[in-house]
């Protein structure tokens, strides 16, 4: 009996920070034996229509994803928008301040890594020469190409974690207003990763009480990198709250062993599964028993 999941809705390319370009993420992807994607890259739907093209050439199901930076009593968290219509006028709007406000954060993490002797702008300015909307992971893998750290964690650790001299808090929108936007695009909203935070249990289950009154659908039961401890707390916060939910490997890196696709765990069968339904499209058969 295979006990691994042939879904994984949190997958990030080129478009955002992750190491594929849409294409080859979508190939990578079917070889490791997904049949049903989500491209979720960071803020931005732009490797959504190559992703699509690739996965009709290599017969898997695809959907529109995206993840976006959002703000809940102060905190930062990642929502994802999944099935979304990726044309829609308030997701387009919302993407447009979010790579705004990346792009002033951007400037920030610069000074403020100068201002401590790392060649932050240096750093910038050699992701901008690419045309890439920078992201920490853009900074983290800079530094490590510039000696300045031995590997993208040790950047964070010693420079852009939280509390570290290039960490820069920015004021992302409100938890409830991106997930209009998603229902606006005709999509599926679900918290990405929820047992990553730094929050208590009560504060997680308000969370998602909170998430699922302002018509969000699901949240990410398994995850990339994530316990079984993880994976039964997620289960439980969906149950209680009466959310969805979804699987995603937060895969960015061929070379990073820890969150590849088709190695998840299968959703367990307590929960009703995001992708099932509308605005999903529909399947011939169920990809997690096909």
């Amino acid at each position: 009996m295979n006990h691994r999941s042939a879904v994984d809705l949190h997958l990030h390319s080129t478009a955002s920070d992750g190491m594929l370009s849409p294409a080859e993420l979508v190939a990578h992807v079917a070889a490791c034996g997904v049949r049903l994607m989500a491209l979720t890259d960071h803020d931005t739907v732009a490797g959504v229509a190559e992703a699509a093209a690739a996965a009709q050439v290599h017969g898997i199901g695809f959907v529109a994803g995206v993840e976006i930076s959002v703000s809940w009593r102060g905190r930062s968290l990642h929502l994802l928008g999944l099935a979304i219509d990726p044309a829609a006028p308030a997701l387009t709007s919302g993407l447009a301040g979010q790579v705004s406000l990346r792009l002033q954060r951007a400037a920030r993490i610069a000074e403020r890594l100068d201002a401590r002797g790392a060649p932050g702008r240096e750093a910038l300015e050699a992701l901008q020469s690419r045309g890439v909307i920078p992201t920490r992971m853009h900074f983290a893998r800079e530094l490590v190409a510039l000696g300045i750290a031995p590997d993208p964690g040790a950047a964070f650790e010693r420079w852009l974690g939280r509390g570290r001299p290039g960490h820069v808090r920015a004021d992302w929108p409100e938890l409830a207003e991106a997930t209009r936007w998603i229902r606006a695009a005709g999509g599926k909203a679900a918290i990405a990763h929820p047992m990553r935070y730094p929050l208590s249990a009560g504060a997680r289950r308000e969370l998602c009480a909170e998430f699922a009154a302002a018509g969000g659908h699901g949240i990410e039961v398994v995850t990339g990198g994530g316990s079984p401890n993880h994976r039964e707390q997620a289960l439980s916060l969906a149950v209680r709250s009466g959310l969805e939910g979804s699987v995603g490997s937060d895969f960015h890196d061929p070379a990073i062993p820890w969150n590849p696709p088709g190695r998840l765990a299968k959703l367990p069968g307590s929960v009703r599964p995001v992708w099932r339904g509308a605005p999903f499209p529909g399947l011939a058969a169920d990809p997690e028993t096909a």
